[in-house]
């Protein structure tokens, strides 16, 4: 009993002196004192207090497509989220080089695009490792060949954004003049070559065209290499290489096909809707559909639709390897920590969504988001979307530095096939040859 009592006297006073403290003093989540007014807490900005307003700017890298649009669309999540950070695009022409603006002393917070071997020699980029260790960053929610893909082109330091998926389109008022069947099946090349040849002719003083094929898109659908990782030398002499430049030839040879000296008919973004004489286009979905949204506006329509991207018989049912659009932090910026809170925050579900409806095709693993391509995208309606997923992106391969300086030798070889009649194989042994050589040039001027 006497026990009682004393423990109910102590807690009583115990209260009573608790009650007798100034009453501002308060108790913080971790059990420790912390008194209103103290210095300590005085440098600590209130919960409510707005926060610094900052403008986040974009610059576009290398030529890629993102428009005022996609910007106000995709981050007014991001602005709501964040309501002191405002996002600008830059207003510069599609392609031009960064470098002026660094030098004028204007450093923008985010680069969009760009081959990350050339911006890491320009030495543009921030380390995304820290900013990560103190934010965050879940790759788990990420397809697998993005996340591949992330890991070993960019070595972490850029952030996925969304999937430019390579499409075949077919205009199907070419198709239905030469009574053609609509591509509902994936197929070969050999396959769609043999279409294609139903599809050249001329007619009306227009020169249909079936499709049109590079060597580094066919590579790239058996992630072929150019130079041989082990040895550093050109790769471009193998029996694949030899396929696809083979293939190439079956393509030059239909009749109508090589026209004097031009064998090339899509090498300009706007030929399947403005010259409208190529039946099957190869290209990448996002720069496309902004430019057929464009003249759907303006009341020009066009009878397209979406194909299964073909591969060679081995590889039917993959396209190329994926190209990930990616934003990287720019070094030197002012705004780092933000634009990662940023970035972050384009992974979200909310975000992510928003991408895919409206004509990107999402990072995310999620297969729902794909169900929703291009839901708010008028141009898409009525379309067969699930052609576009038919064939799944190759894991990327393994990018020597010096690839994309010499790639035009392959192009010469398509012409010496195309143009002068060279056989397959003594056109790829030039192409190699050229190829050592520029390679020995690069590597002694390192």
């Amino acid at each position: 009993m006497k026990k009682i009592v004393v423990t109910v006297i102590l807690t009583a006073l115990f209260l009573v002196t608790a009650c007798a403290q100034d009453s501002s003093n308060t108790k913080t989540n971790n059990g420790q004192s912390a008194t209103a007014g103290t210095t300590e807490q005085a440098k600590q900005p209130a919960a409510d207090e707005p926060k610094e307003q900052i403008e986040l700017t974009i610059f576009k890298y290398g030529g890629v497509t993102l428009t005022q649009t996609e910007v106000d669309t995709y981050f007014a999540p991001v602005e709501k989220k964040f309501p002191h950070i405002k996002i600008k695009l830059l207003d510069i022409p599609e392609g031009d080089p960064i470098e002026p603006l660094l030098t004028a002393g204007t450093i923008p917070d985010l680069i969009f695009g760009g081959n990350y071997g050339e911006l890491k020699e320009k030495d543009l980029l921030a380390d995304l490792a820290p900013l990560k260790e103190k934010y965050g960053y879940d790759e788990s929610r990420l397809k697998p060949e993005v996340i591949s893909a992330i890991n070993q082109s960019s070595e972490g330091n850029q952030f996925p954004f969304s999937v430019n998926l390579p499409v075949l389109y077919m205009n199907k008022d070419i198709f239905d003049r030469f009574n053609v069947p609509y591509i509902n099946e994936l197929k070969t090349w050999d396959e769609i070559i043999d279409i294609a040849k139903q599809l050249t002719r001329s007619e009306g003083g227009v020169n249909y065209v079936g499709i049109d094929l590079s060597a580094t898109k066919l590579g790239s659908g058996l992630s072929l290499d150019i130079i041989d990782p082990a040895t550093g030398q050109a790769a471009v002499t193998n029996k694949d290489w030899t396929k696809v430049y083979q293939t190439l030839k079956k393509l030059y040879e239909i009749p109508g096909f090589v026209q004097g000296d031009d064998y090339r008919h899509d090498d300009k973004d706007d030929v399947f809707y403005v010259d409208q004489n190529l039946a099957l286009y190869t290209h990448n979905l996002a720069q496309l559909i902004g430019p057929l949204e464009e003249l759907r506006r303006q009341g020009v329509t066009i009878n397209w639709d979406f194909a299964p991207h073909p591969n060679f018989e081995e590889a039917l049912g993959s396209s190329l390897e994926i190209n990930v659009h990616r934003f990287g932090i720019t070094k030197g910026g002012s705004h780092q920590e933000e634009a990662y809170q940023v970035l972050n925050y384009l992974l979200s579900d909310e975000v992510q969504r928003l991408v895919s409806r409206n004509g990107r095709v999402s990072v995310l693993n999620n297969p729902e988001l794909e169900k929703e391509f291009g839901a708010d995208i008028e141009v898409l309606k009525g379309k067969t979307i699930e052609h576009i997923f038919r064939a799944k992106p190759r894991l990327l391969n393994a990018e020597n530095v010096y690839e994309r300086k010499i790639t035009k030798y392959l192009g010469e070889a398509s012409e010496d096939i195309a143009i002068r009649g060279a056989d397959v194989n003594s056109a790829l042994r030039t192409a190699e040859e050229k190829i050592n050589k520029d390679l020995q040039t690069l590597k002694n001027s390192k």
